[in-house]
């Protein structure tokens, strides 16, 4: 009878600590790997397995070409593509006809003159002033004139926190309304791969979509 009893002990024993290992394991946060592995994005058209590894150490990019509002260390856990790009998200371009940015607040609450973004322009010259990509080309090398998007940020985040007005350095997406996540992904990652030649292009789908 006591040999018995010592099983019972023994079995239940066992349990309690199985029991308790369990809800050890499922409260406790995992600590997080010191360099990103592998993401599974699931989608209509099949889930994606994306290989951090490969686009840091083969490919060079950095955390902020696709976490774009990452300004913090590298120790910094970016937020998910998903954290800005909903599936209903509707996008607006910062600067354009249609864009985020208004003139009409700039010129005449903030009492900013024309030539002060149009360089070349000058108050009572006919015409319109010249688009800022007229000189502020894309892809900029010419030391003294900086490249569209180092162009725009400076002018424009530069006078926001001088004067104290949002958006600032870190506010990404209050000039920059997210593309929808489906649009996001497809733009960002085709456009670098085929500006770069390397993996696969807008014509392999299942070579990303196979999983």
């Amino acid at each position: 009878m006591r040999s018995k009893n010592e099983l019972w002990i023994g079995y239940a024993v066992a349990v309690i600590c199985l029991l308790v290992g369990v809800f050890c394991y499922s409260i406790l946060p995992a600590k997080p790997p010191e360099s990103p592995l592998r993401v599974m994005f699931s989608g209509m058209g099949g889930n994606v397995l994306f290989h951090h590894q490969t686009h840091i150490a083969d490919y060079g990019l950095a955390c902020k070409d696709c976490h774009h509002s990452v300004i913090g260390s590298p120790t910094d856990t970016p937020d998910s593509c998903e954290s800005c790009h909903l599936k209903e998200s509707v996008y607006t371009p910062a600067l354009g006809k249609n864009g985020v940015f208004d003139h009409p607040a700039h010129s005449e609450d903030y009492g900013l003159n024309c030539s002060d973004c149009h360089h070349t322009y000058a108050e009572g010259d006919s015409g319109e002033p010249e688009a800022c990509g007229t000189c502020h080309n894309p892809e900029s090398e010419d030391g003294s004139m900086l490249g569209r998007v180092d162009a725009f940020h400076k002018q424009c985040i530069e006078c926001h926190e001088a004067s104290g007005v949002t958006p600032g350095g870190s506010d990404c997406a209050e000039c920059h309304k997210p593309r929808p996540r489906k649009d996001a992904f497809h733009d960002q990652c085709m456009n670098c791969h085929e500006d770069s030649g390397a993996g696969p292009g807008r014509a392999d789908c299942t070579t990303c979509h196979g999983y």
